[in-house]
């Protein structure tokens, strides 16, 4: 075999590897699809309030979860047993003092017990800031909370004078080693767009840093991150995304499966209660229900 024909099938032989290896990466890629018929165990008491939009696992107390409603009600947070019960000592929601409740629609709870009530709700895309607001999770004997911070943030492709396309709307928040995530509801394309909060200075306007577009499919309205952030659970109105297997934030990189919900309703709020268990809330009817992800519920 001549030399010119030993290096083409060196090439050809590298070639082929490598192929193998892009076709291996991609089917481990491939998305499992699922479908669950939920049924709910239980209902939030009415007093916790008639739209829940968010919910978060409290690191405070035990089988705690705290919820947040929807624009139109009072700038509180409300703490929950896992069957829907009112947990504070007055039976009443716990107020954030200082706090205005234009849209919120997202909660999340960092490692230290940090809360991070999201005022983040943008419909028609109209309102160029929006509002974060922090405070420490607080015991279930007061009736108000500590004054919050108050982190006004933006959108860095958003325009501050034109009319904005119905890209920035967000319902969905969590908290990855350390940093506040946020996931976009975007009306016009059914995607989703990852940004991360860097900086959270007050009296000022941060600006947010987008790092990823993803086609979801859906509009998102969820999300939280498993206890030993492995698992990124992502909630649209019919579908719960679970992306695993990723580097660092790159949440959409990894493998992934979707689970279409039947019988669901308007579920707009997903908490992990453990790295193989979710607990949803249904919107519109204050609906609970539980996904075992270990028995394979699908």
């Amino acid at each position: 075999m001549t030399d010119a024909a030993q290096i083409r099938q060196r090439i050809i032989l590298i070639v082929s590897v490598i192929s193998g290896l892009v076709f291996e990466g991609c089917a481990q890629r491939k998305t499992e699809e699922h479908t669950l018929r939920l049924k709910p165990f239980s209902i939030v008491e009415k007093s916790a309030g008639t739209e829940i939009s968010g919910l978060a696992k409290s690191l405070l107390h035990k089988e705690v979860y705290w919820a947040i409603n929807d624009s139109g009600n009072p700038p509180a947070i409300v703490p929950l047993s896992g069957k829907g019960e009112i947990m504070s000592e007055s039976g009443r929601h716990i107020i954030i003092p200082e706090a205005r409740n234009i849209d919120w629609e997202a909660l999340a709870i960092d490692r230290s017990g940090t809360m991070y009530i999201c005022d983040t709700g943008n419909n028609y895309s109209q309102r160029k800031e929006l509002q974060v607001y922090r405070i420490p999770e607080p015991p279930l004997d007061c009736e108000t909370t500590a004054k919050p911070e108050v982190i006004t943030v933006c959108y860095p492709d958003q325009s501050a004078s034109a009319t904005s396309p119905l890209f920035f709307d967000c319902e969905a928040a969590f908290v990855f080693n350390t940093r506040l995530y946020l996931l976009t509801k975007r009306l016009q394309d059914s995607s989703t767009t990852l940004y991360r909060l860097d900086s959270g200075k007050q009296n000022k306007t941060n600006t947010l840093t987008l790092l990823t577009n993803h086609p979801i499919g859906g509009y998102v309205t969820g999300a939280d991150i498993s206890p030993d952030q492995n698992m990124l659970a992502v909630l649209t109105y019919k579908t719960l995304w679970l992306f695993y297997d990723f580097q660092d934030d790159n949440f959409f990189e990894g493998s992934k499966r979707s689970i279409h919900l039947q019988n669901a309703g308007q579920i707009e709020s997903v908490v992990f209660t453990s790295p193989d268990e979710l607990l949803l809330v249904n919107e519109t009817k204050n609906e609970l229900f539980t996904i075992h992800l270990n028995r394979g519920d699908w």
